[in-house]
């Protein structure tokens, strides 16, 4: 097994240690047993909770966000045989675009993969929760991005090539 990045790892800390009260705020806290069909009900609260994807987006930092991403992860990490969580820290040597540059969507997102290589099936959790939310248009730079991820996020968990 790899060594855990320190930053993932503090991450996935947080996210653990925030998740009992994340779980009483929703007001149903004996929804959240990490079983695939309560992502039904994370998804019907993230509808609930946030207009469109740009709302998410301006919460994007906050515990709810980053607890409910952590729990969507958490749960591909559990159903995917050999899953676990991965991470690409930044790199001031990455070319620009490249994994570990600023510029990367790879860099510092984690992400549940079969592999720690960024070309294997995988997952990223948090932006699973702002896909939800995104409207295909056919002048938007995002439509690939919905198509890809949009819909139930029971489809987030499939982590196949």
């Amino acid at each position: 097994m790899t060594e855990t990045h320190p930053e993932l790892a503090a991450w996935l800390a947080r996210q653990e240690a925030d998740f009992p009260a994340w779980a009483q705020a929703t007001g149903t806290p004996e929804t959240w047993d990490f079983s695939p069909a309560s992502l039904d009900v994370l998804e019907a609260l993230i509808r609930e909770r946030y207009a469109d994807a740009d709302a998410i987006g301006d919460a994007w930092d906050s515990t709810f966000v980053q607890v409910a991403g952590w729990y969507v992860g958490e749960i591909a990490r559990r159903v995917n045989d050999g899953a676990a969580w991965h991470y690409v820290p930044a790199d001031p040597a990455a070319l620009p675009g490249a994994p570990g540059s600023p510029q990367s969507g790879w860099t510092r997102s984690p992400r549940v993969a079969r592999g720690p290589a960024v070309e294997t099936p995988r997952v990223f959790p948090v932006s699973a929760l702002r896909a939800l939310l995104i409207e295909p248009d056919e002048d938007d730079d995002e439509e690939e991005t919905a198509a890809e991820w949009g819909g139930p996020l029971r489809d987030a968990l499939i982590l196949e090539a």
